[in-house]
């Protein structure tokens, strides 16, 4: 496998078609087949199947490219990283979906005063969050356990090497729009909740409740939505009659004038949210200034919260 298999397989995602990834990447089509077919051979899988108005990925397929993505990815961090005459000052955050810490993003970026940077936010599942700080492909991951689970989260993440520091402790509470049935409520339950559809954030084969970002799980419900991005679940929130259950922050514009209403969740848990740092990389003095100023950033921003 080379990467730049992967770099086709990826390619052929994107356009959905074997000649209009060929044309896009100015090889023959038959060049991107028999490289695409070599790989899968080589790999004892099938990666795509053909279809009259382009292909679909198979089961493995779809596994095959979570892993394609990383590959290419790295690779052209790696090659960015050690290339001649690269004076940039990096910096990468890893989070849940959380609107406080793109605000904290924003501000980090504002207060900058280097004159080469690379700064990098990426919002994804909480296991790839642990994943990329463990690797070095992140220098800080922001995650949520519950309380009930904080001392779980803590020694998993010690036997990866990495230290878990919490910044804030926050009550669950439910997400709807204002003009929800249950808008007026000053609290709810998950009883009330029921019958509404629940949103919740996907964890890919990675779903076991250490890992979700909610507090709660869909089996209580009897509709269930899952999505993967903060824009989908603030469209699906302001459209419907779906909730979601969070930790209540929402200093973003994304929720300008009051269209979300954030009501408390009944419930005996609460959330821990905290960073996660690689020991070994943070002791590296070309990454720590940057890291100690968003901690900074971070627990400044949230104190009063």
């Amino acid at each position: 496998m080379t990467i730049q298999q992967c770099k086709y397989v990826l390619k052929v995602a994107e356009t959905g078609s074997f000649n209009e990834a060929a044309n896009s990447l100015f090889i023959a089509q038959s060049t991107l087949s028999l490289s695409i077919k070599t790989l899968e051979d080589e790999l004892g899988i099938k990666i795509f199947e053909r279809q009259r108005n382009g292909v679909c990925f198979t089961d493995e397929g779809a596994e095959f490219l979570t892993y394609a993505t990383k590959v290419v990815e790295n690779a052209e961090m790696i090659s960015d990283r050690y290339s001649a005459g690269n004076l940039y000052k990096r910096f990468t955050v890893t989070t849940q979906h959380y609107d406080f810490v793109a605000d904290i993003f924003t501000k980090m970026i504002n207060e900058s005063s280097s004159e080469n940077y690379k700064f990098s936010l990426r919002e994804t599942k909480t296991y790839d969050v642990i994943r990329e700080v463990e690797t070095a492909y992140s220098n800080i991951g922001i995650i949520a356990v519950t309380d009930t689970e904080h001392e779980i989260m803590k020694r998993y993440l010690a036997g990866k090497g990495l230290t878990f520091t919490p910044f804030l402790k926050a009550r669950p509470h439910v997400f709807i729009r204002e003009g929800h049935p249950l808008a007026k409520q000053k609290i709810l339950s998950l009883a009330e909740l029921r019958d509404y559809p629940f949103i919740q954030y996907e964890q890919g084969q990675h779903n076991a409740s250490l890992f979700a970002e909610e507090i709660t799980d869909a089996f209580h419900s009897k509709k269930y939505i899952e999505i993967s991005d903060r824009a989908t679940l603030m469209n699906v929130l302001l459209t419907t009659d779906a909730y979601t259950v969070g930790t209540g922050i929402m200093p973003s514009a994304l929720n300008e004038g009051g269209k979300i209403l954030s009501i408390p969740f009944e419930s005996e848990k609460n959330y821990i949210i905290g960073y996660i740092l690689n020991g070994d990389t943070h002791k590296k003095k070309e990454s720590s200034p940057l890291v100690d100023k968003f901690i900074k950033l971070l627990t400044e921003s949230t104190k009063n919260i």
